[in-house]
């Protein structure tokens, strides 16, 4: 499995949902050093203008109190956050490493969700420097990138939706020419939004290696990309896709890989230090709804398959068939199946032994139908189907198929208590358009009940008039 790429703490970790104001004032505190503190505040994270400021690195900062790194007293820091101080309030007597300068801070801080806090410092009054404000001003841009990448992504309702607003976030955010977005299940990912650059060029006989990412990786030259992935002559490709540059990026989430993405650069490209964070941070929201975007699919489809059967419901095959375009079939027709004698099995045998015939029926209807076709328990011994046909013939053979294979014996039911299968018919020419379904539906319907009337076992066709 591969290994959950570590999170940098160079870049605050993107807060959503919140409030335009506090969104505004957040971007009046760029471009400053800032730290990100808890209730006690205490450093929870800290962006490298302060790491410059302060003269440790990260790793040191986080789990600080904040009145320690700035060199003045818990009260006084206390008591300047707790005005909410929208102007920025002064504390005196503080020290900081930055050219080995002492000087007074002003501060600026606003309250974010879950009891924290962004302060940030003014580079000019702490003596920080053009360095430092460069850095500040570099990652506020990004800061507002992943803000707003956040609200974004969590409004996708879609696998496919989520990858293009990835795709085009990305390649905004690294300037990029261009972005591809794969994902799927471990071992087949696809492309799902964006355009691999390299895909052409990769060797027609390799189409099935590729790079396992458990971390960034970034590329800066074609001869880079043989030492980072040897064997597979990547420099070739990369010269002959005219890519110079890529930063690809695993989609990790709670240790599962979920798929990546990749920025492609047609000119020389040099990454900085601030590249791989916000990267990490791309792939950690996407990751996010993706897991929560695949959750809601499988509720959604759990409560759309029958419990006894475990075939799609009457609701998801009504869904589903108004949904699935037919324009490659001649005829589409749908088959009513109701069982023959069901209702004696319930009456005699019990609940119990009527849905272990059900579960039968559904495997037995499941090996005569083809793939491609859409069946369904449409309630209680009634099931349905909607198939692909070349004719009418067509469908009356796959009719006697199911009809067969019914009848045959069920395993611990007398054979007094046998069951056949009643089957009604409709077919419309060509593919079905939305406002002809529930006709058809209605029309084979019909059709079984035609065929109950004349005493079961057996198929009666309602055709459709167009």
């Amino acid at each position: 499995m591969p290994q959950k790429p570590s999170r940098s703490t160079h870049a605050f970790r993107p807060v959503t949902h919140l409030r335009q104001d506090v969104l505004d004032e957040v971007a009046r505190m760029q471009p400053f050093p800032r730290a990100l503190v808890d209730r006690s505040h205490t450093v929870v994270d800290a962006n490298q203008a302060l790491e410059v400021w302060a003269g440790r690195p990260s790793e040191e900062l986080v789990g600080m109190p904040l009145a320690a790194v700035l060199g003045v007293e818990a009260d006084e820091l206390a008591e300047a956050l707790a005005t909410g101080n929208p102007g920025g309030i002064r504390l005196e007597s503080s020290a900081h490493a930055y050219q080995g300068t002492r000087s007074s801070v002003v501060i600026r801080a606003v309250r974010i969700s879950g009891g924290r806090t962004i302060v940030a410092f003014d580079p000019e009054l702490a003596g920080v420097g053009e360095r430092t404000a460069a850095l500040g001003r570099r990652e506020s841009d990004r800061l507002q990138l992943l803000l707003s990448a956040s609200v974004a992504f969590a409004k996708t309702r879609a696998e496919e939706e989520l990858g293009e607003l990835l795709s085009q976030t990305a390649r905004r955010a690294f300037n990029a020419t261009a972005c591809s977005v794969h994902t799927g299940e471990p071992g087949n990912y696809t492309l799902v939004a964006g355009e691999n650059l390299l895909e052409k060029e990769w060797p027609k006989d390799r189409h099935g290696e590729a790079v396992q990412l458990g971390s960034v990786v970034t590329i800066q030259s074609p001869a880079e990309a043989d030492i980072v992935a040897p064997g597979l002559g990547l420099s070739g490709v990369f010269e002959r896709a005219g890519v110079y540059g890529l930063i690809a990026v695993p989609i990790i989430e709670d240790g599962v890989l979920y798929g990546a993405f990749a920025c492609y650069f047609d000119q020389p490209r040099k990454f900085d230090d601030q590249a791989v964070p916000l990267a990490e941070a791309l792939a950690q929201l996407a990751g996010q709804v993706l897991v929560r975007l695949r959750l809601e699919a499988r509720l959604r489809r759990a409560a759309m398959l029958d419990e006894v059967t475990g075939l799609p419901n009457r609701r998801l095959f009504d869904e589903s068939l108004h949904q699935t375009e037919r324009a490659h079939a001649d005829q589409t027709a749908v088959l009513f199946v109701d069982l023959d004698g069901f209702k004696a099995i319930n009456d005699t045998l019990g609940h119990a032994a009527g849905d272990t015939v059900l579960k039968e029926v559904a495997e037995r209807l499941s090996h005569v139908f083809r793939q491609e076709d859409m069946i369904a328990r449409y309630g209680g011994d009634e099931f349905i189907a909607a198939l692909q046909v070349a004719d009418t013939s067509d469908a009356l053979e796959l009719a006697d198929r199911a009809r067969a294979a019914i009848a045959e014996d069920f395993a611990g039911i007398p054979p007094e208590l046998n069951i056949t299968a009643s089957v009604g018919i409709a077919i419309s020419d060509g593919g079905v358009g939305d406002t002809s379904i529930d006709h058809l539906i209605r029309l084979a319907d019909q059709a079984m009940y035609a065929a109950k009337r004349g005493g079961g076992d057996q198929a009666v066709v309602h055709r459709a008039e167009r």
